[in-house]
């Protein structure tokens, strides 16, 4: 990283969405992305925050959440990050700032589902502590990384610091 640069996550505004939006084209090609109607839906609604990571005024990915207050299980609709910043740190730092903004908002905690094919994401879901809690079978409608099915991961929260 250059000198002056300040990689930053904070949450996503309206002015974010043109841009959440490619990358999430860029992520899942295709039938499988998330509409940019669908994106502004989750980003804008009360019960869910989005995080995006920046340096400088460049996008690299971006976190969508939901909250389940009866459940108190947060849960991570998508995490993207744009190719050109994959394999340096970007995922994990989002997820971490997922895991705190859903301990703020009182979930105990993190669930998710990824595709049974995308090998590199479950890897990074491992590292960060999540672990496998069931297979779902035909859970997309669209393949992903060639299946259908997908694997529910969770991850209880600590408390807050």
């Amino acid at each position: 990283m250059l000198e002056g640069n300040k990689i930053l996550i904070r949450r996503a505004k309206a002015d974010d969405i043109e841009v959440i939006s490619q990358i999430e084209r860029t992520c899942f090609p295709g039938l499988t992305a998330y509409s940019k109607r669908h994106l502004a839906y989750l980003i804008l609604k009360a019960n869910s925050s989005t995080l995006v990571e920046t340096e400088n005024s460049t996008l690299h990915g971006f976190i969508i959440i939901t909250y389940h207050k009866r459940s108190r299980i947060g849960n991570v609709e998508t995490i993207d990050v744009d190719p050109s910043f994959q394999k340096q740190g970007v995922g994990l730092r989002l997820l971490a700032a997922a895991e705190e903004d859903m301990k703020e908002h009182g979930m105990k905690f993190s669930q998710l589902e990824v595709s049974e094919g995308n090998h590199a994401a479950i890897k990074l879901y491992q590292k960060a502590g999540y672990t496998i809690k069931q297979k779902l079978a035909d859970y997309y409608q669209f393949e992903h990384n060639g299946s259908c099915n997908a694997i529910r991961m969770i991850r209880v929260l600590d408390a807050v610091h």
